[in-house]
């Protein structure tokens, strides 16, 4: 099992992995059980995000689908998973797991906060 934790980026656009972008970070397939966002200082404005995995650097929506960080919370992929976001998903070694902005974050605070188990 394992662990990671990453300060989320308060971006200024909807650039695909924008918010975080991180590169499996083992060199074996993991399986993601949980991604916790820890929003400590909401964004001004009325922006969502989605979380996944991809192959590049991409928007997926897979863990989480359309959270919104107007508001501080602590949001997860089980119950803040949205339409499409899943309580587990592969990683496979090479992808990435990517947040992506539906608009500006300006002014957010917070951590992505990920574990996963080797596949």
């Amino acid at each position: 099992m394992g662990s990671y934790k990453k300060a989320l980026v308060a971006a200024t656009g909807t650039t695909a992995g924008g918010v975080l972008s991180l590169l499996n970070p083992e060199t074996a397939d993991l399986i993601v059980t949980d991604l916790i966002l820890d929003i400590k200082t909401a964004s001004t404005g009325a922006a969502t995000v989605d979380a996944g995995i991809a192959s590049t650097v991409a928007s997926a929506d897979n863990l989480i689908d359309g959270a919104s960080v107007a508001a501080i919370a602590t949001l997860n992929n089980v119950d803040s998973k949205g339409t499409n976001g899943k309580k587990a998903i592969k990683w496979p070694s090479g992808q990435y797991l990517t947040i992506t902005a539906s608009a500006t974050t300006a002014g957010m605070v917070g951590n992505a906060l990920i574990k996963w188990v080797r596949a």
